[in-house]
């Protein structure tokens, strides 16, 4: 009879190591599961999160951090249009200081878009006691609009230049697609066992697990050695 991959394999395998063998391979199928079912949930949380909020009109942001892309040369040179950069959600206004580079919810002025521009004069108290700050845009000749505080969302933390391609992708109608093409071609052998589950089409004659494979070729050695001993009893006498 021919023998499978598996079995070839576990041939090659010196006796002695076989039992180990056999613990690391059920070790690493315990672990391979794990860490794609583990991907397969945290990328559908992801990316379902994402869309909520994007639906809803909200930046998704994930621990307090968000990526974030330039849509304008208001920023230039310091943020050209296309780059990437990664921000975190300011939660005490009174942090921010002259210079730092920050994201804001536009008013009627920017079309109710978001803003990343450089604050120029840090949160101070205007006549009615509210407080506010102001804005400019690197490469523009006026300040924005006095800006209050409660606009203020993130706050500039670096570019991620290698993401802007990425993120450009992700974004597109076919990135959407090949970004689910390639997790069915990652997890293609969970996704197959899950939809044989579901359908119950199994094949008529499965493919024999590792498991049985060793207990069938152990079953085997056992009995060519018995063979071989009686052989040998018979010649003796």
């Amino acid at each position: 009879m021919k023998m499978s991959l598996k079995e070839r394999i576990y041939h090659k395998i010196p006796e002695s190591k076989r039992p180990g063998a056999v613990k690391a391979v059920h070790a690493l199928r315990i672990a391979k599961n794990i860490i794609c079912w583990g991907l397969i949930i945290i990328l559908v949380i992801v990316v379902v999160v994402s869309l909520m909020m994007r639906m809803r009109g909200e930046t998704p942001s994930i621990f307090g951090y968000t990526l974030q892309r330039v849509t304008t040369g208001s920023m230039v040179p310091a943020l050209e249009v296309g780059d990437v950069f990664l921000s975190k959600n300011v939660e005490d206004v009174n942090t921010l200081a002259v210079g730092d580079i920050i994201t804001y919810e536009g008013g009627s002025d920017f079309d109710y878009e978001h803003v990343t521009h450089r604050v120029v004069a840090a949160p101070y108290k205007d006549d009615a006691g509210a407080l506010v700050l102001r804005t400019k845009g690197d490469a523009n000749n006026a300040e924005d609009p006095v800006l209050s505080a409660e606009r203020v969302e993130s706050k500039y933390i670096a570019k991620i230049t290698f993401l802007t391609k990425l993120y450009e992708i992700f974004l597109s109608p076919w990135g959407l697609i090949i970004f689910i093409g390639l997790l069915l071609l990652v997890f293609f052998d969970e996704l197959l066992n899950v939809i044989r589950i579901l359908s119950g089409n199994f094949p008529d004659e499965d493919e024999e697990d590792i498991n049985d494979i060793i207990a069938r070729i152990q079953r085997e050695d056992r009995e060519k050695a018995l063979s071989a001993k009686k052989s040998e009893d018979g010649d003796g006498e």
